[in-house]
């Protein structure tokens, strides 16, 4: 399939896509699964918020070291094997739980593996759509990936919650089955060359490895307020579902308020590519940064009724707008051999203090009432904007550290042979 009729993206992106898209839905599924399971393996709610935090350790145990899988091994065969552990740990619980309710500790253990499981591929896919996509196409390609992440978080509980009533088993099952069909997906991947000449990083160990990936992200102004935008942002999302739940009207006002935060995002995800290829990113980002900020006043004052769809929904479709620029931008100063790390290192720093959203929406409620707690976050999302506007417009690359250029200082092009850019 040529690049032309698959839509500019080619047949390898597609494939990628396919198969990993696969393995979100089920692994959406299996969030969902696991902390009930484990709740109805002891019948304490505790453990069921260990499920929840094993699989969050997981993901930041995990996090930084796959960026350095990413820069130094082959992709492919980092993907093979990720996809398939995945399915085995799947299907290891899946038996476990046909039998009755599997113990604590398997849950436990299943939760940590998989969290790190997916946070070791995250990086890893991100490089590989670098190396598949030409650069005109990024945003499109980075926006399918944001749009997957949206359809999964709304599909995939749904999936998760009608296995559950049938048995806990046919929930990972299935998630193993979805690891099985990406692993057949990268398969069908092209081989290629090990490493492209240039590209493997020249810190000696795991540790200055790591280190390196932090001080290029450091260097660049662009990637230091990209760091601190998602962080902010991912604690003010967080803590928003808190607000969601406290903010009356009943189960299923509540339930329409979170499906606003689902389609919110979905449609800004759909619409993050054309905004893109159309705003600088420093501009694009505060500009994303400012929508949220006026959006959470909206909530606050339409608080309790229906009017307060819009509002919400408008806060969350600027977040993947936002993300989308972040990552664009991202793939396009960072040399070749340092892409993995930088973008785990910014995955790393933004979901660092994420998990604290929740309880600091809730001590901050309890404190100065639901109005003031929003209307705080949204002073705080304005600054950030602000801020943003001002230290990164104009020097969104990093100068001589930020990789090769072309001519007119233009990041260079990437490899385009699908052949070679699985690997290298």
């Amino acid at each position: 399939m040529s690049a032309a009729a698959a839509g500019g993206l080619g047949r390898s992106f597609w494939l990628l896509y396919g198969g990993e898209s696969a393995s979100a839905l089920g692994t959406a599924a299996s969030v969902i699964a696991l902390p009930v399971v484990a709740l109805r393996a002891g019948g304490d709610i505790r453990q069921a918020g260990l499920a929840g935090t094993a699989l969050s350790v997981g993901v930041l145990l995990a996090r930084l070291p796959a960026g350095v899988l990413a820069d130094r091994r082959e992709r492919r065969t980092v993907l093979l094997t990720g996809n398939a552990a995945g399915a085995l740990v799947l299907a290891a619980l899946a038996l476990s739980a046909s039998g009755g309710m599997p113990p604590l500790w398997a849950v436990l253990i299943a939760a940590l593996l998989l969290g790190a499981v997916g946070s070791t591929l995250a990086p890893v896919e991100n490089v590989v759509v670098r190396c598949f996509v030409r650069p005109e196409h990024l945003p499109r390609a980075v926006g399918l990936l944001q749009s997957r992440t949206a359809v999964a978080a709304m599909a995939g509980p749904v999936a998760g919650g009608a296995l559950l009533a049938v048995h806990p088993s046919w929930v990972f099952a299935v998630d193993a089955g979805s690891y099985l069909a990406a692993v057949c997906c990268v398969a069908l991947l092209p081989k290629g060359r090990r490493e492209r000449p240039g590209d493997e990083p020249a810190a000696p160990g795991v540790r200055a490895a790591l280190a390196e990936g932090v001080r290029f992200i450091w260097r660049v102004p662009f990637l230091r307020y990209a760091v601190v935008n998602a962080a902010v942002l991912n604690l003010v999302f967080n803590g928003l579902l808190i607000v969601v739940v406290a903010s009356g009207g009943g189960a299923v006002h509540i339930g329409v308020l979170t499906a606003a935060l689902g389609t919110g995002g979905l449609a800004g995800s759909l619409l993050a590519p054309a905004l893109a290829r159309r705003l600088p990113p420093a501009r694009g980002i505060a500009l994303g940064t400012a929508v949220v900020a006026l959006a959470l006043p909206g909530f606050t004052l339409a608080q309790g009724h229906w009017a307060a769809v819009l509002p919400l929904a408008l806060a969350a479709a600027a977040g993947p707008v936002v993300t989308v620029l972040i990552a664009v931008t991202q793939m396009e100063v960072t040399p070749p051999g340092l892409q993995g790390r930088v973008h785990s290192g910014i995955g790393f720093l933004a979901q660092l203090v994420a998990p604290a959203g929740p309880t600091l929406a809730g001590l901050c409620a309890h404190a100065f009432g639901l109005t003031g707690t929003v209307a705080g976050a949204a002073v705080v999302v304005v600054v950030l904007a602000a801020v943003g506007l001002a230290a990164t417009a104009g020097r969104t690359g990093g100068g001589p550290a930020a990789g090769p250029t072309g001519a007119g200082g233009a990041p260079e092009r990437r490899n385009d042979n699908p052949a070679e850019a699985v690997h290298g």
